[in-house]
Parts: C-alpha cells; sequence; structure tokens
C-alpha cells in the first residue's frame, strides 16, 4: 500500500510537484535517520547526508527514473552520500582496505524498553553480532531487522543473489561455530 502510495507521489515530484516532494521527506525522513545512524553515530553528519540527498533528488528529479520501490532507492542513496562522507571525513582513521563499519547499536528508542527478557535477548543477540564483519552484520539487519527481499538487499549491498545468500550463510555459520545451540537455546 505504502509502496504504491509512494510511487504515485514519486511520479507526481518528478513531474514538479513540490507537495509530492514534501510527503517523500515526510514520509521516509525517519527510516532514512534510522539508518543512516547505522553508519555512524554522528547525528548531525545523517541529518546533512539526507539533506544532501532530496537536495540532489530535487535538482535532478526530472531526470530520474522511478524505482521500483522507493524505500530502498532512498536507502541507497542516503548510504552512498554517507559513505562519501565517512570517507572524506575519515580517511586517516581507516586502515587500507578496512571496511565501513555498519553499526547495529540500539536507538533511543530501545533505551525505553521495559522488558527484562527483551533486554536479555538483546544482550545475547549484541553478542552474536560482535563476531561478524561489518558487511556480515549489513546484511544480517537488511534481511532480519529491516525483512528486505533478496533483490533489495543485492541492490544495497552492490552484490549479486549469490554473493549476498552466501554472505548470509557465513555470517550465520560463524554464529553457530562460536555459539552451539544449546547456549543459543538457554540464553533466548
Amino acid at each position: 500500500m505504502y509502496e504504491e502510495e509512494s510511487s504515485t507521489q514519486w511520479r507526481r515530484f518528478a513531474a514538479g510537484d513540490n507537495e509530492a516532494c514534501g510527503w517523500l521527506y515526510t514520509r521516509y525522513v525517519r527510516s532514512l535517520y534510522r539508518y543512516g545512524l547505522h553508519f555512524t553515530p554522528d547525528g548531525e553528519a545523517v541529518k546533512d547526508c539526507i539533506q544532501d540527498v532530496f537536495t540532489y533528488l530535487y535538482r535532478n528529479r526530472r531526470r530520474l527514473p522511478v524505482p521500483d520501490n522507493v524505500e530502498v532507492y532512498l536507502f541507497v542513496a542516503l548510504k552512498n552520500s554517507l559513505l562519501r562522507y565517512l570517507g572524506s571525513h575519515f580517511v586517516h582513521d581507516r586502515e587500507d582496505g578496512e571496511e565501513t563499519p555498519f553499526l547495529l547499536c540500539p536507538t533511543v528508542e530501545d533505551e525505553y524498553i521495559d522488558d527484562e527478557q527483551l533486554r536479555r535477548r538483546q544482550e545475547m543477540i549484541r553478542r552474536f553480532l560482535a563476531v561478524l564483519s561489518p558487511r556480515q552484520k549489513e546484511i544480517i539487519y537488511y534481511r532480519f531487522m529491516q525483512e528486505m527481499q533478496w533483490d533489495e538487499i543485492c541492490r544495497l549491498m552492490a552484490l549479486n543473489y549469490q554473493s549476498a545468500q552466501n554472505l548470509l550463510q557465513r555470517a550465520l555459520q560463524k554464529i553457530r561455530e562460536h555459539f552451539p545451540m544449546n547456549v543459543i537455546n538457554d540464553e533466548l
């Protein structure tokens, strides 16, 4: 339902409708912000990159294609903007070939969770994720937390289908190697 409405608004936006631009911004700004915080805890940088994305889209709206999934399209645009930002601001902090971190830290909203059992599960999940590489964390996030389809994950991560499948399987295998099933069952 949202995706159909989003596509309609996107077409209106591309045709020059400023209200449609406002609708798209309002509809997606929060999810983009939460998504951006997975790449950097610097909320101001995330906000700046979101503004950069929408500024670029506005300037080039007549030349933009109508995406199959507006949210995934915006996620890809924000990820690219953040990677450019992080690359230009923190080049000296990273080793050659080191991946950009994908952070799976709790957000402010997560801080207010009262259910102790859920907190214990979250701690166990954090321990599971601590053994994974940034790319493995990223694919776990997209597949299980955002419940994205494989084609969307492949676009976001610039992977082909088989590579994405392999990456996810390696991540799950790594978790199994570090945490035997009886530990997982006891903790969860």
